[in-house]
């Protein structure tokens, strides 16, 4: 019982797993509040470039681990359940299939839901980042205002998910919403993805595409480099760049920043204005540390990137109605986890729901 008598409701854990950061908190159930937040850079190939897939997924299991075991320990009683957004395609079965910005290569496919639910022996959530975050956004009755809108993150990686009337568009084995391994540029020496490909859409228009892009054109034109306010940030070192810092540059359209994230906006467009013509898409929010840091000029230029590619279907005056920015805050995959935990008809949810996405399991 609680202190007022009434029955004390469940406690759930919860993380979010992303290339970079590593989110984890705990919450009551019928609370869509995560308290007592931590955050750590995660143990994966942006730390570790030089380590076997294998290794990697170990490191970043046990760290998973270990975070959400502090945050049990600082919760008020022990979990009922744990959820955890994932940044890779997640089967039916709470396997994690793919992570190339988490371990970079592909190696085994690794059942996280059935290791957690072990470790501490309550039922196990995992799913998508990306569809984690849809259900931060989607209309709690799935009705008619959910009719088709897409979550679109750019981030470590770039990826997207589609949602309509309540549920999320996704084949069992949750390989749907991969937009950043669309291939786009095939030139031989096109930026290589995390995953080892060439030309992959989150190779060029991802925070670290953006990134690398920087220092590509500022070696390639050091003046035009020397007069951006990149260069001021990086004390003249493009070594020293950061994606934050790119993305500023954009925020404050520097010309130089602008410039250098186009060609990688143009590519992010044209496949967004793809999935408008093609689904009727009509509403793209846009979520990531990097679209959020880059802020309204970002989604301004990609919105005249989708009106070029999609010509008379999508005149200038709509584009910028399609683009929607996310909650100015990193919280999206906590929360939106929290609440398809709750939705799922775990124990002590607050919501029941008859079926659990494609990516995801108990």
């Amino acid at each position: 019982m609680s202190g007022d008598g009434s029955p004390a409701r469940p406690v759930y854990l919860i993380a979010d797993l992303g290339g970079t950061t590593l989110r984890a908190g705990w919450a009551r159930a019928g609370d869509l509040t995560v308290s007592g937040v931590r955050r750590v850079a995660v143990d994966g190939i942006a730390r570790f470039p030089g380590l076997p897939t294998g290794e990697l997924q170990a490191r970043v299991v046990d760290q998973l681990v270990r975070l959400l075991g502090e945050c049990s320990l600082a919760a008020p009683r022990s979990p009922s359940a744990l959820a955890v957004a994932f940044a890779g395609p997640v089967g039916r079965t709470g396997t994690v299939v793919d992570a190339p910005t988490v371990w970079g290569r592909r190696g085994p496919e690794l059942p996280l839901a059935r290791i957690l639910g072990r470790e501490f022996a309550v039922p196990a959530l995992v799913l998508n980042d990306v569809t984690a975050a849809g259900w931060r956004y989607a209309a709690p009755d799935g009705g008619e205002d959910d009719d088709y809108f897409c979550m679109v993150t750019v981030s470590s990686g770039v990826g997207n998910k589609v949602f309509r009337r309540g549920e999320v568009l996704l084949p069992a084995d949750g390989r749907g919403g991969e937009i950043g391994h669309l291939r786009v540029d095939f030139a031989a020496d096109a930026p290589r993805c995390d995953c080892g490909e060439r030309g992959h859409l989150g190779a060029v228009a991802s925070g670290r595409g953006a990134l690398h892009a920087a220092g590509v054109q500022a070696r390639r034109f050091p003046e035009a480099f020397a007069r951006s306010v990149l260069s001021a940030a990086c004390a003249g070192d493009p070594g020293r760049l950061s994606a934050q810092q790119v993305a500023a540059g954009v925020r404050g359209n520097d010309a130089f920043a602008v410039r250098t994230v186009t060609p990688g906006l143009r590519h992010l467009g044209r496949t967004l204005a793809a999935l408008h013509t093609a689904l009727g898409v009509g509403r793209f929010i846009v979520i990531g540390g990097f679209a959020r840091a880059a802020g309204e000029p970002y989604l301004r230029l990609l919105g005249e990137e989708m009106t070029k590619a999609s010509g008379f279907l999508l005149p200038p005056s709509e584009a910028a109605g399609l683009l929607q920015p996310g909650a100015p805050d990193d919280d999206d995959g906590l929360l939106g986890s929290l609440r398809c935990l709750e939705r799922s008809g775990s124990p002590g949810a607050a919501v029941s729901r008859p079926a659990l996405p494609a990516d995801s399991t108990f």
